[in-house]
């Protein structure tokens, strides 16, 4: 399914406002050898909110009270300290605007007639208006791009508000982004209504994951992720076949024999094994939680790989970022094989500690099963060969039973 995306980014200077405006108005010269914007489709543009005159002068007619207010402040004010309206706006640690996108895939695009996609447009403007609170007076533009890889929104507002300063006692103008989105609580709500708005309104999308640790991550530190999870999965991957070659050798080498149907190791072995067991245990969550990790990262893929069609971004990031994506599934395929395998081997072992062991060393080995079956690692043939006679054997029945209900 596709995703409802929308992100906002702050405008922080009123030339980067101006940048802002000729873009979204296609008013830059390099636009006719820019690959990413078909030029020759520019006149599709529709302009939801229209803006006859530049950013800056249609900022300064929605700020018009507060630089009456502010110059009015300026004439008692020491001359050193004096500067004029635009001064202030940059100088100050606050944005000048906030600039909104909404998007989804060109898959999802390219289901809707034009009628739909004006009522999605109409949605979008419904949502800044009525869940977000900006007012239709304070948005400089809006507009729907048409001549880029995938049709999106641009919209721009100026986030005015009048509230009430201690310090003088009465109210005064702001600007401030934090009065329409608080916190990334906030955000994170926002983002739940503008999904729920749109599925109310018929268009069924999706929202994204939350929470996940990776969402909204950068190119670089997509890379990062993929690098430390890689680095992770060689040196788990080489432990184990350390201590796994290591154990072999001294239950081959230290073993005293069979008697009376018991398998005897030396004191020292038997801590290795144990060890050994912890250690696999462990690497057998490792799988499941980087099988996790990929698909959350696949989904951030997909998000990023969605907002970079709507910006002059270039297509070696994509493709950067599907080579990693694509080497970090083949690296946990290769990791979970090299786990079934050492688990394999292992069965035997497991299956003499079931019968013969310690009540506390069974405990371990099942609970070892148990997480090798959650994670398809075993299969039930394996568990019954394991259990089989042994004081498990019925324990674990019932826990293959109980998971087979939950499926039901």
């Amino acid at each position: 399914m596709s995703y409802a995306i929308f992100r906002c980014e702050g405008v922080n200077s009123l030339s980067d406002l101006s940048n802002r405006g000729k873009h979204n108005k296609r008013e830059k010269e390099s636009y006719k050898t820019n690959p990413d914007i078909r030029i020759e489709d520019s006149h599709k543009n529709i302009e939801l909110i229209k803006c006859d005159k530049r950013y800056i002068e249609k900022f300064y007619e929605i700020t018009k009270d507060y630089r009456l207010e502010f110059n009015e402040r300026m004439k008692n004010t020491r001359f050193d300290r004096k500067k004029s309206f635009y001064q202030m706006v940059n100088d100050s640690k606050s944005v000048v605007a906030d600039e909104i996108l909404f998007t989804s895939d060109k898959i999802f695009f390219d289901s809707l007639s034009e009628e739909e996609l004006m009522k999605w447009s109409n949605t979008v403007l419904d949502f800044v208006y009525e869940d977000m609170g900006y007012k239709k007076e304070q948005v400089i533009h809006a507009t729907l791009h048409m001549d880029e890889k995938t049709p999106h929104i641009h919209l721009v507002a100026v986030p005015l508000v009048k509230k009430f300063d201690k310090r003088i006692n009465k109210e005064r103008y702001s600007i401030s982004k934090k009065a329409y989105i608080k916190s990334s609580i906030h955000l994170s709500e926002l983002q739940d209504k503008y999904c729920n708005r749109l599925n109310k309104n018929g268009f069924k999308l999706e929202r994204g994951q939350k929470n996940t640790g990776v969402r909204n991550l950068s190119p670089k530190q997509l890379k990062q992720v993929t690098r430390i999870f890689n680095k992770d999965l060689d040196n788990t991957k080489w432990e184990l076949n350390k201590k796994y070659r290591s154990l072999i050798n001294k239950m081959e080498s230290k073993s005293k024999g069979i008697l009376n149907k018991k398998i005897v190791f030396d004191y020292n072995t038997y801590l290795e094994l144990m060890d050994y067991l912890k250690q696999a245990n462990e690497a057998v969550n490792r799988v499941a939680k980087s099988e996790g990790l990929y698909k959350e990262l696949e989904k951030e893929i997909k998000l990023y790989k969605a907002l970079l069609a709507v910006n002059d971004e270039k297509d070696t990031q994509i493709n950067y970022l599907n080579n990693k994506i694509e080497k970090l599934e083949f690296d946990n395929t290769s990791f979970k094989n090299f786990i079934i395998q050492l688990l394999q081997t292992l069965k035997d072992i497991f299956r003499n500690i079931l019968l013969f062991g310690k009540d506390r060393e069974k405990d371990i080995v099942i609970n070892q099963i148990k997480d090798c079956y959650d994670n398809n690692l075993y299969n039930e043939k394996d568990i019954s060969y394991i259990t089989n006679g042994t004081s498990k054997e019925k324990e674990m029945n019932l826990y293959l039973e109980e998971k087979d209900y939950e499926i039901f």
